[in-house]
């Protein structure tokens, strides 16, 4: 294992590689990371070539990012695949932004690591007190003739995030999402939002205004502890469950349709639900772990929306102690061309399921509305929000 210093490098083993960044945060800081495909002058084709927690992987996913749920010492792991990057890209800068006022001096020190099947190769440190920036180029990857070669970085850029995704040739959107113009002959090019919406107790609703072309696919994660990133995660969850084994945390919704129709979309009973036929609901995956990188994924067709009256998407611990606080679960939603919509279950009571945010159609637009209402099960779940159905027990 080799210690880099600013401006070191050395060459890639294979094409697959892990960069994992690593520091400890204040309670009133976030840091953010982003990565960046560039051609030989330096800049990206397009947005597609920006990575950060608003489009979190290439299309084949050459890049991927991972991102922690909590202020956990691992912040965020980089997959990278140097055989799946188109020929006219000659390198990825990896790079972190700290958000509101403060710089990166108010944070301790940053470490990159960079692993290779399964070992760590190299590490590098960043003096956090020396950084009076806002911004960092922690790394890059970069071909050097027929090689790919990893290099530690570590200089500071003025300017937060926009600065630094407009250095490199992204063209920012930070304009607030209002209704579309009338149209015009030629529409305007699409650009990176680079906003994020939070929703809490005392911002706890949203509208989203339906646009021309309807919302198309409408994504909602659940993500919770990764183990990827979390080497420490055994005692966690052995102290979390007084075991060895992964806490189960399962996502799910309750649906009414225009016309009355109601029913529920979970793993539990095999219920999973069908993506382009009735409801227009499909629960993509089970993690029985939170060790999928991707966590659970509900999709909900957008182009279908106006069959939709409104859903309920809730949580629950399937297997394990109902201690919500420690799973540092987030729900975040997906709407295209919208920001990302960010929940976080971190008010934990010692009951197995939560109602977390519905949503509402409301002349065609989207009302999204927080809860966060711990209960001890479906049938009290149910109860809350008036669904009336009936509940048996069920197993998967």
């Amino acid at each position: 294992m080799q210690q880099l210093t600013a401006g070191a490098n050395l060459v890639l083993a294979q094409p697959q590689c892990q960069i994992k960044i690593k520091t400890a945060l204040p309670a009133h800081i976030d840091l953010d990371v982003s990565a960046y495909l560039l051609n030989a002058q330096n800049k990206v084709r397009g947005d597609a070539d920006m990575i950060f927690y608003g489009q979190k992987h290439t299309l084949n996913r050459s890049v991927e990012l991972i991102e922690a749920n909590g202020k956990t010492p691992y912040l965020a792991q980089f997959n990278l695949n140097t055989q799946l990057l188109d020929l006219e890209l000659n390198k990825i800068a990896l790079c972190a932004t700290i958000d509101g006022q403060s710089a990166i001096n108010a944070l301790q020190n940053i470490e990159v690591e960079l692993w290779q099947n399964g070992q760590l190769s190299a590490t590098a440190i960043v003096n956090s007190a020396e950084k009076t920036e806002k911004a960092l180029i922690l790394a890059e990857v970069y071909r050097y003739k027929d090689q790919w070669k990893f290099r530690f970085v570590n200089q500071g850029f003025n300017g937060g995030l926009k600065p630094l995704a407009e250095y490199f040739g992204v063209e920012i959107n930070d304009q607030p999402n209002t209704p579309p113009p009338a149209p015009v002959a030629t529409p305007p090019q699409s650009k990176i939002n680079l906003s994020k919406i939070t929703l809490d107790k005392g911002n706890s609703r949203i509208n989203l205004t339906k646009q021309t072309q309807g919302f198309g696919e409408i994504k909602i994660n659940l993500n919770w502890n990764q183990r990827s990133i979390q080497p420490q995660s055994a005692g966690f969850f052995k102290k979390l469950l007084n075991q060895n084994q992964g806490i189960d945390l399962d996502l799910g919704c309750l649906f009414e349709m225009q016309d009355g129709t109601k029913s529920v979309i979970q793993a539990l009973g095999n219920r999973f639900g069908d993506f382009n036929a009735f409801p227009f609901i499909q629960l993509s995956a089970d993690d029985r772990t939170g060790a999928l990188q991707g966590g659970e994924w509900l999709r909900i067709n957008g182009q279908y929306w106006q069959e939709i009256r409104r859903v309920v998407l809730f949580a629950f611990i399937y297997e394990g102690v109902p201690n919500w606080a420690e799973t540092d679960a987030v729900v975040t939603i997906f709407v295209p061309d919208q920001p990302p919509i960010e929940i976080r279950l971190t008010e934990g009571q010692p009951l197995g399921m939560c109602g977390i945010v519905e949503l509402t159609n409301q002349a065609g637009n989207i009302q999204v509305q927080r809860h966060v209402r711990y209960v001890p099960g479906h049938k009290e779940l149910d109860q809350a929000f008036g669904f009336g159905l009936r509940w048996v027990a069920g197993s998967k």
